[in-house]
């Protein structure tokens, strides 16, 4: 049977558990006003002819308020699916299909790197991973990205191969899709381009991603500047991590580097931008008078996106004991991933392009907060990196074909 054939047997496969486990495992509807409700609310009422406004403020006070506290894109997605007449709960099938993306994407990432059965391992842990099964299963960003995330992957090591404008451009124009979904991609962007302006032609193939980048964000970025009378790259809501990253709850005690609402709270019936900069502001202004406890809050910061600290916190829109099992397998799959990274350090096959999304989840960390979901995009390259450990060691210890 042909690679293609196999990989679509394992998508299909890979999307089946996805659906049950949505439709028959995953918690809906949200208990509380989460992001979940926020999302799902939000892509309402962009169907109806509403556009971005306040959610709560809409529903309950009847106040049409601009926002740009979310990323817009997944919120679109899910307006386009209420077009159609899929919202609610059933609205979390859009998981399925940007999982099946995903997995196909990892398989042929891995493929490129270290050959079919290499890519086949890879495809076949993302399809049954239960930490990427349980994201795809919640209303949230974390599957939309997660393969804009992957494909940004792929194409920067086709750009690398072979740096053409039209490569260029495809990376420019994925990453920019990528930060309309959660703005890690901002981070993301640079660090890949790492890997880009050393080769040949290096700097015109950089420049070009750079403008593909700029005009995919330029509408949104000039909707927001119209209506908020400032600059917004992407949202708002940098300024309300800020202030709920950075307070004495999130500084001392049992929630040491997380993140608390009651410390980011605004009055949201204003200009929403003017608003949430001067909740930044005021985490700044905190972190920066209590510098002395940084290197604490950090750590645990890390802790938590990476563990072991706040191991067991469970995610939005996720069953407590599938996010356990991928804890689990989370664990089993690191240190495969390290002896992957050092083969293709070995081989020469841009180790730097797959080590960016621990770099871009780790800076991320630091400035924001730390939260295990957080780390979403680095578990696709840990799949793809423990395929490649998994091939070599087959290829090592598996049985030898005798000679025709």
């Amino acid at each position: 049977m042909s690679f293609a054939r196999r990989l679509w047997a394992i998508v299909a496969l890979g999307v089946v558990v996805r659906v049950v486990q949505t439709l028959a495992v995953a918690p809906w509807p949200p208990e509380i006003f989460n992001d979940e409700a926020y999302y799902s609310t939000l892509g309402r009422l962009i169907a109806s002819g509403e556009g971005f406004v306040r959610p709560a403020e809409f529903f309950a006070q009847g106040l049409s308020i601009p926002t740009a506290e979310r990323a817009p894109l997944f919120p679109l997605a899910l307006a386009g699916l209420s077009e159609l007449g899929v919202g609610g709960g059933d609205a979390r099938l859009l998981g399925a299909l940007t999982g099946a993306g995903l997995i196909a994407v990892l398989g042929l990432l891995a493929r490129r790197l270290a050959g079919d059965r290499a890519g086949l391992l890879a495809a076949g842990i993302a399809a049954l991973h239960p930490a990427l099964i349980a994201a795809d299963g919640a209303l949230m960003t974390e599957s939309l990205y997660g393969l804009l995330a992957a494909l940004s992957l792929l194409a920067a090591y086709r750009l690398v191969e072979d740096p053409t404008p039209r490569r260029a451009l495809v990376l420019g124009a994925v990453l920019g899709l990528a930060a309309l979904v959660r703005a890690e991609a901002l981070i993301l962007l640079p660090l890949l381009l790492v890997a880009v302006i050393r080769r040949p032609g290096g700097l015109r193939a950089v420049a070009l991603v750079c403008v593909a980048f700029a005009v995919v964000l330029t509408p949104w970025t000039i909707r927001n500047w119209s209506v908020f009378d400032r600059p917004v790259l992407v949202a708002t809501e940098g300024g309300e991590t800020l202030a709920g990253a950075n307070c004495d709850a999130m500084y001392y005690g049992d929630r040491i580097g997380a993140w608390s609402v009651l410390c980011a709270q605004f009055s949201g019936r204003g200009n929403e931008a003017v608003e949430l900069n001067r909740a930044g502001r005021r985490g700044v202004e905190y972190a920066l008078d209590n510098l002395g406890r940084l290197p604490v809050v950090g750590a645990a910061r890390l802790g938590r996106s990476w563990g072991p600290y706040g191991t067991f916190d469970v995610p939005e829109g996720r069953e407590p004991w599938v996010s356990h099992a991928g804890l689990v397998v989370y664990v089993l799959l690191v240190p495969l991933a390290l002896y992957g990274l050092v083969l293709l350090r070995r081989r020469g096959a841009g180790a730097w392009i797959m080590a960016t999304p621990f770099l871009a989840v780790t800076l991320t960390t630091l400035l924001a907060y730390g939260a295990g979901r957080f780390r979403h995009s680095a578990e696709l390259a840990i799949v793809v990196l423990a395929a490649i450990a998994l091939d070599r060691m087959i290829a090592r210890h598996g049985p030898v074909r005798p000679d025709r």
